[in-house]
């Protein structure tokens, strides 16, 4: 189904889009979108203390001698820790370091220094940590802010590596969670920004600013601008102090948003499903509406997901609908083009198979082949070749009155007639065809034509079945002999069973399904048997027997008949050998169809086969049916040399029918020549015939070659055919083909008694 194609398709395109980050821009678009679609109050029990200046600048010792003071402030006034984001890195005064120091120490672990992690040009990693003087004896955790190429921190790590362990993130110290070692979490931002308390560290300073409102809360003091780090950003806001990132993952871990977040792939594969339940649908009406709700499902999405914090990247399933709706667009756009020819803006086959007034009145579907519509094209200047096509559609309206003419690939046209008895329907095109007797005007040239008609009466609602049995109809008529032809009325079972015969072949040879029969050939005067003529037949285990004419026909169709003829050959000649066994010495014949003499492969399967089996050549006989379609008499010449050459005889099929017959046996090596059944069967009634085969008998005689005649049904032809001095036999009135114990056993009976039987 086209729909599932295109669904398949886009889901694709979207997934390797995804995995490569082409669209990771969109991405931070829609996560922003949805952080705007619904926010959260903060818990409150976060404090920002942003620094306008740089505290850790060793050239100003009394910035660190601030920050020792507020430090112990914020602990008197029974502040619940108290975090400094803030990396030491480089040596002030002595005094200034250890004031500092001996603050931090004073909060009995309360105060806690922030260092961060971080990965160097070569790929190590590593803590960027305060000096010794500063951070001895005081509690650390670690600081881990990775931005994306776009400057957006969406994950935070439970813990970072310290040494030979590992500690905590600030964000997990604040929540005052357990980590799990070396795992990330999604940092969820849809807490307002609003919500989080700051405060400017300078405006703190003051003695007479009242700190007790920090009692039990966590304080973050960090830089505002902090030198040497590219600040990140966060949805709606650009360039964020990198202590509120710390502050936002830890509110995202005591709210519990850490674990609401709907990844890509799973959007994709939702939205894909959606899409290909919708894609099943026939009627287009629930198709389309079906088909808005899914287009509507993603914002909504977006929206209820935001609603319970959930973190979703649609990204990549936005990219599928797009994509899967451009698909759709061009093949509907596509189909609209298809319906309508841009030359003669006439319907074209598509509009007629698109038809749903086809499927519901079942009118007879008429197509039109044009006769020597290219060599005509070929001869008209490129401008009238439009005008040619016209003036046939012109004179085809004038006689179907109401009907569509739809426009088919190169000579073909169609229309519908309400009218389903065939006989009328025959009249009406008799009538068509009477229309084109007169020439046609084109610019300046009179031009003849000349159509015939494919007809599809059936009662499917598979137009385009119909359809395509009326052209395969038109496609088989002839401007002499069959103008005018009926598709046949076949089930979807055969149907199914025809497109599938070439497998089903493969499948039977393998099986034992395909297997011999023999048709005596026996002596005329005496009634010996003198050679079996081994034909194929096909039992299938559910339909029963195959016509050989349907299969062996797709076999050579569908490129197999060489396969098949080696299994006959095989066959064959192993019966063969059994019946050598048994002391029946006789000629086996196996048919060879005059296809297979185009090339040379089947002298080498002859010769592979004779020694394979170790069958006596001169008792094989291969038999050339339909010589009429040997394309190549001179490399047939060779190739059946080279047969005979092996010791096998050499026998025309169905002597006397064919305009090549008497050709090829003056150029052709034959042994062997069998008078078509047409003529021995009419022996009886009809002397033409009876003396065609009395002059064949007499030119085997002169050319010295065996003469057969097949068709025998009744006692009377075999008693014509002894009288006019014909040795050799075979027919039903003889014997039917049967099977192998059935020779054995008719070979037993004796002489008087065969002859019996056959006269």
């Amino acid at each position: 189904m086209e729909r599932l194609k295109h669904l398949a398709w886009a889901g694709v395109v979207a997934f390797v889009l995804q995995i490569s980050t082409l669209i990771a821009p969109l991405d931070e678009v829609l996560r922003t979108w949805q952080v705007f679609s619904a926010s959260f109050d903060a818990s409150g029990d976060i404090v920002f203390v942003g620094s306008g200046t740089d505290l850790a600048e060793p050239s100003v010792p009394s910035r660190r001698e601030d920050l020792a003071t507020l430090v112990e402030r914020l602990d008197r006034a029974g502040a619940r820790e108290i975090y400094v984001d803030v990396v030491f890195d480089r040596a002030s005064s002595p005094q200034s370091d250890q004031r500092l120091n001996d603050a931090l120490r004073s909060t009995q672990g309360r105060a806690v220094l922030i260092e961060n992690f971080a990965t160097a040009v070569d790929g190590s990693n590593s803590l960027e940590g305060s000096i010794s003087t500063i951070k001895a004896d005081v509690p650390r955790v670690g600081g881990q802010i990775w931005s994306n190429f776009l400057g957006y921190v969406w994950k935070m790590s439970y813990d970072v590596p310290a040494g030979t362990s590992r500690i905590p993130t600030a964000s997990v110290s604040m929540a005052g969670q357990e980590p799990v070692l070396g795992s990330f979490y999604p940092i969820s931002y849809f807490f307002n920004l609003s919500s989080i308390p700051n405060q400017r560290f300078e405006q703190l300073l003051d003695p007479e600013v009242d700190l007790s409102r920090y009692a039990g809360k966590t304080i973050v003091i960090g830089a505002l601008n902090p030198p040497k780090t590219t600040k990140p950003n966060i949805p709606g806001t650009a360039a964020v102090p990198p202590s509120l990132i710390h502050i936002y993952a830890a509110e995202t871990l005591k709210a519990g948003h850490h674990s609401r977040t709907l990844d890509g792939i799973v959007s994709l594969g939702g939205l894909l499903f959606l899409l290909m339940l919708v894609a099943l649908f026939e009627a287009r009406r629930w198709r389309m509406a079906a088909n808005a709700i899914g287009i509507l499902a993603l914002p909504l999405a977006l929206v209820a997901t935001a609603h319970f914090a959930i973190m979703m990247d649609a990204a990549c399933a936005l990219m599928a609908l797009a994509i899967y709706g451009g698909l759709r667009a061009r093949a509907t756009w596509r189909r609209s083009f298809l319906l309508v020819d841009a030359d003669t803006n006439l319907p074209t086959f598509a509009a007629l198979e698109a038809d749903r007034a086809i499927i519901q009145d079942l009118p007879s579907i008429i197509v039109a082949r044009i006769h020597h519509f290219e060599e005509v094209r070929r001869t008209l200047p490129k401008e009238l070749h439009t005008e040619y096509l016209l003036r046939i559609i012109a004179r085809l309206t004038a006689a179907t009155k109401d009907s569509v003419i739809y426009l088919g690939k190169g000579n073909m046209l169609a229309w519908t007639m309400p009218e389903k008895d065939s006989t009328l329907v025959r009249e009406h095109l008799e009538g068509l065809r009477a229309l084109f007797s007169s020439p046609l005007q084109v610019g300046d040239n009179t031009v003849d034509a000349s159509i015939t008609f494919g007809v599809d009466i059936s009662t499917s609602p598979n137009t385009t079945r119909r359809l395509a049995a009326a052209v395969s109809a038109a496609e088989q008529t002839t401007e002499t002999y069959d103008p005018i032809i009926l598709a046949e009325s076949t089930s979807d079972e055969d149907l199914i069973w025809n497109i599938s015969l070439q497998a089903r072949i493969d499948s039977a040879l393998t099986n034992g399904e395909i297997y011999l029969v023999f048709q005596p050939k026996v002596s005329v005067q005496t009634g010996d048997l003198l050679g079996v003529e081994a034909l194929v037949r096909w039992n299938d285990p559910v339909r029963g027997h195959i016509p050989p004419d349907q299969f062996i026909r797709q076999c050579e169709n569908a490129g197999r008949m060489a396969q098949l003829t080696r299994h006959v050959l095989i066959e064959a000649c192993l019966a063969g050998n059994e019946f050598n066994r048994r002391g029946i010495k006789i000629a086996i014949a196996v048919n060879i169809s005059a296809t297979l003499l185009h090339e040379r492969r089947i002298v080498a399967e002859v010769k592979e086969v004779l020694a394979q089996t170790g069958f006596p050549a001169d008792q094989l006989v291969l038999e050339i049916t339909e010589t009429y379609r040997i394309s190549n008499l001179d490399l047939a010449a060779e190739i059946l040399t080279e047969m005979k050459a092996t010791g096998a005889k050499i026998s025309m099929d169905d002597f006397g029918v064919g305009a090549a017959s008497l050709e090829a046996l003056v150029l052709l090596p034959f042994s062997e020549i069998k008078i078509d059944r047409l003529f021995v069967s009419r022996m009886r009634d009809d002397p033409k015939a009876a003396g065609i085969v009395r002059s064949v008998l007499r030119l085997g005689e002169e050319l010295r070659i065996t003469v057969v005649a097949e068709g025998v049904e009744d006692t009377q032809t075999l008693n014509l055919l002894r009288e006019s001095g014909c040795h050799v036999a075979q027919g039903f009135g003889i014997s039917r083909p049967v099977g192998f114990a059935d020779i054995v056993s008719f070979q037993r009976l004796s002489n008087d008694v065969r002859r019996k039987n056959i006269v």
